[in-house]
């Protein structure tokens, strides 16, 4: 399927290519069970009844463990059956995929398969598939060796698809971990590092329940309720010296150099609850100091918390996520826990949260920041941050981002190739963000991978070194909502010039006669993108005008506003700053007779 601009990456597969696939995944997986006879266990897991067949001991061992606490032996319908299996113990071969390696995303999503019945994921760092038919509940997980599988996969097992089954039936995962008492548990939630597993073990250990760490499942009726999937936590290895009696509950090696502790709870099973009534949705906030307490938070805060963390991990969670998030954060209480170094007093302050949270705390306490009231539809907005040695630009450009004040966002940094330290940069945002690297290809290339990892209907850009002015994602909203056929709407943008003496930036120019075609400038619906293509990661240059004329040419509503909705940053180490005039005009008529030479195929003119 190719693209006006001869990029063949980005399309939509058809419902029958999809189908064809996930039933040759099926198909294999009988036939490795014909070879090697399963183990069926059947596992509750949040009301459903789920039954995986296991082709041979190793896949046992390394996957059941932290899903034994939810064995069941009645005879209940099952809700799903997966069949999990391998190449190497069952000789059974994987079908070849559908598509080429191009196409896998960095959250397991792959691009252009958008089918509402079947889902199909490879997940690179574990070299694993899953896919499954929705209308029927069959599906499989899939690795060539079982002795190759990172820790996270031992520790939270079949993730992806316990989403996909319990996403259907109501429920939701949530990237959190859920503690409580008699009076039912605080759900806490937040971007990695920020004590979410510190705190859960803490009072564990001081007699408190315990439900799950790092994901966890929540329905909403006909109340919130939080349900454990796995009966293990994750805890990086220089926290085990805070928790000495877990250090024979753990399962693997840690490493200070990114491998985590896994933790086998069942050891402590009079403390492990399979469901507890939700009372508060919290995210904890190390602030130094003995004391621990909390303080009421901005719904909008803790959506943010769960919503980006969430997102950012399971495949094919999206603008439906969103909503039950915003339906969980809004029938609960939120707090922000501000957590201090002596771990005791923390589990004191979970136990008076549980004690006050129904006793109308929010409403008589001053909140840390006001309240930020949404109104009217929220569209999930994937915003595209490409990077290339801007890590010290990165915090301005998402904290421009985060005082938009819109409760529906995702983030994706797209390093594309960077040499400076764009790791660091990206682990000291306040959010968390869905961070891909990629070699370098040009902004074209990094915006193309962005624009296939995305979960939003909506997407926009915002280059690493420019900044939003406050209101710019409303108003540009607000245009696209009242024009269900206007595919992208787009402001004007103000430059900036940086004195090399103070280091201030001060304006330049007419924002009415600056460049028109910024790409940051403006929000797309994602749709545009399959009608007319991704932009030309050929041009490294003039590729936002040669993509410009593409949507002018289609015909599509393309509409401007009279906004300045972009400030572009000149600073003296932008990329176009150090390109030769003569490149930039020679790329742009190279644009222009690209335009020329398809409109002469359609006999239209461009416009």
């Amino acid at each position: 399927m190719t693209e006006p601009n001869g990029n063949s990456r980005f399309g939509q597969r058809s419902e029958a290519e999809q189908a064809a696939f996930v039933g040759a995944v099926l198909q294999a997986s009988r036939e490795a069970e014909k070879r090697v006879a399963p183990l069926r266990a059947a596992l509750r897991i949040a009301g459903c009844r789920i039954d995986v067949l296991f082709t041979g001991a190793r896949m046992v061992e390394q996957l059941l463990p932290a899903l034994r606490h939810n064995l069941i032996g009645d005879g209940s319908a099952a809700k799903a059956v997966v069949h999990v299996w391998d190449t190497t113990t069952t000789g059974a071969r994987m079908p070849p995929p559908p598509c080429g390696a191009e196409h896998f995303t960095d959250r397991g999503d792959i691009w252009g398969f958008k089918s509402t019945r079947y889902r199909i994921v490879y997940q690179q760092a574990e070299c694993a598939v899953n896919v499954m038919d929705l209308a029927t509940g069959e599906a499989a997980y899939w690795v060539h060796h079982p002795e190759n599988m990172p820790f996270w996969t031992k520790a939270s097992p079949l993730r992806t698809i316990l989403h996909w089954t319990l996403e259907k039936d109501g429920a939701q995962l949530l990237h959190a971990a859920a503690i409580g008492d008699t009076r039912g548990a605080v759900l806490l939630t937040g971007k990695g590092g920020i004590g979410k597993s510190t705190t859960s073990l803490a009072a564990l250990r001081d007699g408190l329940s315990y439900v799950g760490d790092d994901y966890v499942a929540v329905r909403l009726t006909p109340a919130p309720q939080v349900f454990s999937l796995y009966c293990t936590a994750k805890l990086n290895a220089q926290d085990m010296e805070k928790f000495p009696a877990l250090a024979a509950h753990v399962t693997n090696v840690p490493s200070i150099y990114g491998e985590k502790a896994v933790i086998d709870l069942r050891g402590m099973s009079s403390q492990l609850r399979v469901e507890m009534p939700l009372r508060a949705v919290l995210t904890p906030r190390v602030i130094g100091g003995l004391d621990t307490d909390f303080v009421p938070a901005d719904p909008l805060t803790i959506r943010r918390a769960a919503a980006f963390t969430t997102l950012a991990q399971l495949p094919y969670a999206g603008q439906q996520t969103q909503d039950f998030i915003e339906r969980l954060v809004d029938s609960l209480p939120c707090f922000t826990l501000r957590l201090g170094t002596d771990m005791r007093r923390v589990t004191l302050a979970i136990e008076s949260l549980l004690v006050d949270s129904e006793a109308g705390v929010r409403s008589s306490t001053t909140l840390e920041e006001p309240p930020v009231q949404a109104s009217g539809p929220t569209p999930l907005v994937s915003v595209i941050v490409p990077v290339y040695n801007g890590a010290t630009f990165l915090r301005d450009a998402i904290d421009s981002i985060l005082a938009q004040n819109y409760p529906s966002l995702e983030i994706l940094v797209i390093d594309d190739g960077s040499q400076d330290d764009i790791d660091a940069a990206v682990a000291r945002l306040p959010v968390d963000v869905r961070f891909v690297r990629q070699p370098n290809r040009g902004p074209a290339g990094a915006r193309n991978r962005g624009v296939g990892d995305a979960s939003g209907s909506i997407i926009a850009f915002l280059d690493v070194d420019d900044l939003w002015p406050p209101g710019t994602l409303r108003i540009l909203l607000r245009e696209l909502a009242a024009d269900p056929n206007l595919q992208v709407v787009q402001g004007d943008a103000l430059v900036l010039v940086r004195d090399a003496a103070s280091g201030h930036y001060d304006v330049t120019g007419d924002p009415e006669l600056a460049f028109p075609f910024y790409i940051g400038a403006a929000l797309y619906r994602r749709s545009v993108f399959e009608k007319i293509g991704l932009f030309d990661d050929r041009m490294r240059l003039a590729e936002d005008t040669d993509w410009y004329m593409r949507l002018q040419e289609s015909g599509l509503t393309y509409r401007r506003v009279d906004h300045v909705s972009l400030h572009v940053r000149r600073h003296g180490g932008n990329m176009t700053l150090a390109v030769p005039q003569s490149d930039l005009i020679k790329s742009t008529m190279a644009a222009i007779k690209k335009s020329l030479d398809r409109t002469r195929g359609t006999g239209r003119p461009p416009r």
